[in-house]
């Protein structure tokens, strides 16, 4: 069996209570949007319109982001390769997103922002540390058999006592055939 480093342990926890906590508020903003679209419509608000669907678009995404995030959880925990690539995009893009936040904003996002991303590169790293690596591409193999009597034990036979006598299996049955040359009965 695979051993799990503890850091995918915890990443694994921290993105299943990340995509439960994103997938109930995905939910609400979804209501929201859902709500304030109807209520555009039922009294011609194009701008409640406007607003509404935005919202349902936002929901939706974040429905989405929030079954990425617990399906990358999952995948994680079973050390599952996929997972670790899910993971590294799913990083990655929350890093570019990071960057392109710091810059398009004034100071308070600049400094709010690259602190915001600090997070994002250090998990980015440590999915990428040849060792974090190397979990999600180990293959499971079992235990090497050094002791020479659990060699003997695991080779089907078990220890005979003093009293015993060896036994040899049963013989198997010839089979009836016919010799080479000579044809089948019936030909």
């Amino acid at each position: 069996m695979k051993q799990r480093p503890c850091g995918i342990t915890a990443l694994g926890i921290i993105y299943l209570v990340l995509g439960g906590l994103s997938l109930l508020w995905s939910l609400i903003v979804f209501g929201f949007g859902g709500v304030t679209w109807l209520t555009g419509s039922l009294f011609g608000g194009s701008s409640a319109i406007a607003t509404g669907g935005n919202h349902v678009l936002a929901g939706l995404l974040g429905l989405l982001s929030a079954g990425i995030q617990i399906i990358a959880a999952i995948g994680l925990l079973q050390l599952k390769r996929w997972a670790w690539v899910l993971a590294l995009i799913a990083v990655g893009v929350t890093v570019i997103q990071g960057i392109v936040g710091i810059f398009s904003g004034g100071l308070m996002a600049f400094c709010c922002g690259g602190l915001g991303v600090l997070l994002p590169i250090g998990i980015l790293l440590y999915l990428l540390a040849p060792g974090t690596r190397a979990a999600f591409y180990r293959r499971s193999t079992p235990a090497p058999i050094s002791d020479p009597v659990d060699v003997y034990i695991a080779s089907g036979f078990t220890p005979m006592t003093d009293t015993e006598s060896p036994q040899r299996p049963p013989e198997p049955e010839p089979l009836n055939l016919p010799p080479p040359d000579e044809p089948p009965p019936g030909v």
